[in-house]
């Protein structure tokens, strides 16, 4: 028997294109009504149409629930590190910040961001635990049923785990998988981290949910959108249409990307759109820096919407950057893509697990070039097949997933 509502978790309440895209697409598998639950409650940011209830409340209802996990990086334990991500998290506006500490919190906060050596992070972190993280998990996305009121029951769905865990914490990681209805992975790395902390139990493998974008949105119909977003900054879409974006990390020099977009552009007439996922990181602020020393040859796109962020990349070319959703939604759309220098696992796991060549993750920017040649050499036609066997694995673990005794 199907649930009455199916609880979704998630980090739905940040300014993050990739994490925005997991209730749309949830909420087009399963028929059964579903809310969305994140560490903060309100309206999900980029125009995303959903509401957040606070993860914190869950806690407080009555049994049985159903709830899902999922999907991301979430499926770890440093809560501090997370929380101090929040005060960083360029919605949390003044109005943002008494939300997630309070009045009396908020004041502290801001009488110790002005003193010298003072770590006012670390201070806006404990408040946020102590607000919104004080409930019985042993990471903020891992919850055993057991957490939950009697009946209740733990799927997760898509997730990653991004750092090893603890001895100290492996008990508790192990209980609350092997508690769990059903565990699907988005890679195989996260997988095997979850069977070094000692959970035993099936863990099912398919590429992220997000490769279904393209079966949930159509394509002429959001490349149609892109098309005159692209117009709409001044691009000429007969032209090749690069699409750019990056996060700023150290060791990433605007002078190199610039050199490395510039020669492409030269040499195949492309126009190019910086394009900013991840707000939350950033992004925006550093390709607005890069935009005005490009002499208007590059178009930063200011969108604020991720159904817009979606279209300008289907209307694309070719994507280049660091976003693993950027990547992931070329890949949809059957878009030829390179992954940015970025060092996390998760990239290298998505290209393992959708069966993509390893070379098309960058080591540096100053290979740029190599990996735009390698990826167009490659074609549309090869990246649209490995989308379409990229969703076959997924639709074959969520169908296992919905027939495993109920929708989740």
């Amino acid at each position: 028997m199907s649930p009455d509502v199916v609880r979704h978790l998630g980090t739905f309440d940040v300014e993050n294109y990739g994490d925005l895209l997991y209730p749309l697409i949830f909420r087009h598998l399963v028929e059964t009504a579903v809310q969305h639950y994140s560490l903060l409650p309100g309206n999900a940011p980029h125009a995303a149409g959903f509401r957040t209830q606070s993860i914190r409340s869950l806690f407080e209802l009555p049994g049985p629930l159903t709830v899902v996990i999922g999907g991301g990086d979430i499926l770890r334990t440093d809560s501090e590190l997370m929380a101090r991500h929040y005060g960083r998290n360029s919605r949390v506006s003044y109005e943002g910040l008494r939300q997630s500490i309070g009045v009396s919190g908020l004041v502290g906060y801001e009488l110790r961001q002005k003193l010298p050596r003072v770590d006012a992070d670390g201070f806006y972190a404990q408040r946020f635990q102590a607000r919104w993280l004080n409930y019985p998990a042993v990471g903020p996305f891992i919850i055993a049923p057991d957490d939950l009121a009697q009946g209740s029951t733990v799927t997760y769905v898509s997730c990653g785990v991004p750092h090893e865990f603890a001895p100290s914490e492996a008990d508790a990681v192990k209980r609350a998988f092997e508690q769990a209805r059903f565990v699907y992975l988005r890679d195989e790395e996260s997988a095997e981290k979850l069977r070094r902390a000692g959970v035993t139990r099936e863990l099912c493998v398919a590429p992220d949910l997000a490769v279904l974008l393209s079966d949930v949105f159509r394509p002429a119909d959001t490349a149609r959108r892109g098309r005159e977003l692209l117009m709409s900054l001044g691009i000429d879409t007969t032209q090749a249409v690069v699409c750019f974006q990056s996060q700023p990390y150290p060791g990433f020099f605007e002078d190199e990307i610039l050199a490395q977009l510039n020669s492409y552009c030269e040499r195949t007439g492309s126009a190019v759109v910086l394009l900013p996922l991840g707000y939350c990181h950033g992004d925006h602020e550093f390709l607005q820096r890069v935009a005005p020393r490009a002499n208007g040859r590059f178009k930063y796109a200011a969108v604020n919407s991720i159904f817009d962020m979606m279209a300008v990349i289907a209307a694309s070319d070719l994507f280049v950057g660091t976003s693993l959703h950027g990547n992931i939604t070329a890949l949809s759309f059957g878009l030829p893509h390179v992954f940015g220098p970025l060092p996390v696992a998760k990239a290298r796991g998505f290209l393992e697990v959708a069966n993509l060549p390893p070379e098309l993750k960058l080591n540096s920017w100053s290979e740029m070039a190599a990996g735009i040649e390698r990826a167009t050499t490659l074609g549309r036609d090869f990246f649209a097949e490995r989308a379409r066997s990229a969703k076959e694995k997924v639709y074959e673990v969520v169908g296992k997933l919905l027939n495993h005794g109920s929708h989740t």
